[in-house]
């Protein structure tokens, strides 16, 4: 039986058998896993041989197809300084490249792999020997370990592989040789043929230099795709989420593309380098690239930038001016949308910045003002991007507005979201006024100015829906709106548009919904009688009108759901259809 002491003694002994240290290695069992380090496309393949042999100081690359032995094979022939020692070639993570292409460039020694799996033969020359060499890699051979034998060749100084082709790899490369070769710095013939070339940073507005890249500024008002690529390595080129600087109102927008020439901190995602690893020399090339966007800005001399991007700009040390002193003209939305349209550029005159309210209030206040003197100024569409530059915080402002309604019952303020008095109904109301409390400054420490303007309509939706049933229409003693305009009104400030599957079409709701404003507001304007009677005309001039004959008059007598009609043209007529 084992004692206290005793079990002591044997933890303290079993706690002795930990090591001190650990440290990071590869296991031996990877190589047994090399057909799955690349996703197995040939644009893999091609992408990192095209490497290599640019590493080689190669100055063309010739890619052929051809057939052997009902095999369809793929040569890729090079001009470099070709491979002195065969052991590092299939030494998976020991890329054999000296120490300067190590630090500029990160090679991962993975490359060769890429074509794992293939049945792949490999002759090199290098330029100081007089023999060449060459191997056979059986597709099986890739992860068993087994040694390959080598034996001499005769080849031109440089490196040649040969790779059996699966059908997958001939359907994509022709495409993928395009791809490769589009911002490759070498001359690459597929056959007979120089694949065209083209500069990365082509189009781009300005380049500048930064620790080993060069980077391009480009004019775009939208932000690119994530998908497009954003960064060049020697050909090689991966997306990657760079700075987009834009104007607030979205005139003009800028972003960065880079080539990376010498930059090893700068490193991709291995194997494959399709994306980049995110560190801090990434985050440094961010900072870059937005400043030399600004840079680029501030050459021009004048831009729309957010008060935001004006400060960050000043973080980096590039002064800019403020953005140009202009806004726009202030004018109502449309409920159908809810959108804002940018009026007419207003600048060098006095203005006034308008709020952002619902369309039914913008309508009615876009009807006041403009049959009114005294608000100082162009009224014009706030841009709260630009709080903070010293000329906008100079403008006067409209912080809030209502309208005051008086009936013969009481007195009531309906602004952006109230709703009227339940006893309140459609119809003629004593009088109606815009009230405004505006601002002299952004700044200002003043009490705001009331500001009071007379009119003449007030349109008040209980919900955004295509049915004006539930709408308040209230009218001024002195209104003399015309019913088309009041149709018209009523659309903007209420027709929305059911979009659910099962829906009418759009142009169907719009039309329903104009003939149901029409009819209200030929109701509240001419009378019932006269109502009704448009509405008739309407519905005949719509569903009626094409029966009839050319250059024919038909009239019609309609009561208590009796429908009687003749030609009127033709007194000889036998008789009147009727139909009920």
């Amino acid at each position: 039986m084992m004692g206290c002491g005793d079990e002591v003694a044997a933890t303290q002994e079993a706690h002795m058998t930990f090591p001190t240290t650990i440290h990071a290695s590869v296991g031996e069992s990877i190589i047994h896993k090399a057909t799955r380090l690349f996703a197995g496309c040939v644009a893999d393949a091609l992408h990192e041989l095209l490497q290599n042999a640019r590493r080689a100081g190669a100055t063309r690359v010739d890619i052929r197809r051809f057939d052997r032995d009902s095999a369809t094979i793929l040569r890729i022939r090079d001009d470099g300084r070709g491979i002195a020692d065969p052991t590092k070639l299939l030494a998976l993570g020991d890329s054999g490249w000296d120490s300067d292409i190590a630090r500029s460039e990160d090679p991962a020694g993975m490359g060769v792999f890429s074509l794992a799996g293939r049945h792949v033969v490999i002759r090199s020359r290098p330029a100081d020997a007089e023999d060449g060499w060459q191997v056979t890699i059986p597709p099986q051979e890739w992860e068993s370990g087994e040694p390959l034998e080598l034996v001499p060749a005769i080849i031109a100084k440089g490196t040649e592989i040969e790779i059996e082709l699966s059908k997958a790899w001939i359907d994509e490369l022709g495409e993928a040789v395009k791809n490769a070769a589009r911002f490759y710095p070498l001359p690459v013939f597929y056959g007979e043929e120089r694949q065209a070339h083209e500069a990365f940073l082509k189009e781009a507005v300005r380049v500048e230099n930064w620790n080993g890249c060069s980077i391009g500024v480009f004019l775009d008002k939208y932000t690119p795709h994530r998908e497009q690529a954003r960064i060049n390595f020697h050909g090689l080129t991966v997306p990657c989420r760079l700075p987009h600087v834009h104007d607030a109102d979205g005139g003009r927008g800028w972003y960065a593309k880079v080539d990376i020439v010498d930059a090893g901190n700068l490193q991709f995602v291995l194997p494959a380098r399709k994306e980049m690893v995110q560190n801090t020399a990434l985050d440094a090339l961010r900072e870059a690239c937005q400043a030399a966007i600004f840079r680029t800005i501030a050459r021009e001399g004048h831009h729309r930038l957010s008060y935001t991007q004006w400060l960050r700009a000043r973080e980096l040390g590039i002064s800019l001016p403020e953005a140009a002193p202009f806004l726009h003209l202030w004018t109502p939305r449309i409920a159908e949308t809810n959108d804002i349209f940018p009026g007419e550029r207003i600048a060098g005159e006095p203005m006034v910045i308008m709020p952002t309210l619902s369309a039914n209030i913008e309508q009615c206040v876009d009807r006041a003002l403009k049959s009114a003197d005294g608000l100082g100024g162009s009224p014009v569409r706030a841009m709260l991007e630009f709080a903070g530059y010293g000329w906008y915080n100079a403008l006067p402002r409209v912080l809030g507005l209502s309208f005051q309604v008086e009936t013969d019952n009481e007195t009531f303020h309906y602004d952006d979201g109230a709703s009227v008095p339940d006893d309140v109904d459609s119809g003629r109301v004593g009088a109606i006024t815009l009230e405004l409390a505006v601002r002299a400054t952004a700044d200002s420490e003043e009490p705001a100015d009331i500001l009071a303007f007379p009119a003449d309509v007030l349109i008040v939706p209980t919900d955004c829906c295509s049915d004006l049933d539930d709408v308040a229409i209230l009218l001024g003693t002195d209104c003399a709106i015309t019913p088309g305009e009041l149709a018209s009104l009523l659309e903007a400030s209420c027709f929305w548009p059911n979009e659910d599957c099962d829906a009418d079409s759009h142009y169907t709701q719009q039309a329903a919904f104009e003939m149901q404003a029409r009819f209200a507001a030929n109701m509240l304007l001419l009378g019932e009688d006269a109502a009704v009677l448009e509405r008739v005309r309407e519905a005949l001039r719509q569903h009626v009108t094409w029966l009839i004959p050319k250059d024919r008059a038909i009239s019609m007598q309609a009561v208590n759901h009796l429908v009687e009609a003749a030609f009127a043209d033709n007194d000889d007529a036998p008789s009147v259809d009727a139909a009920e």
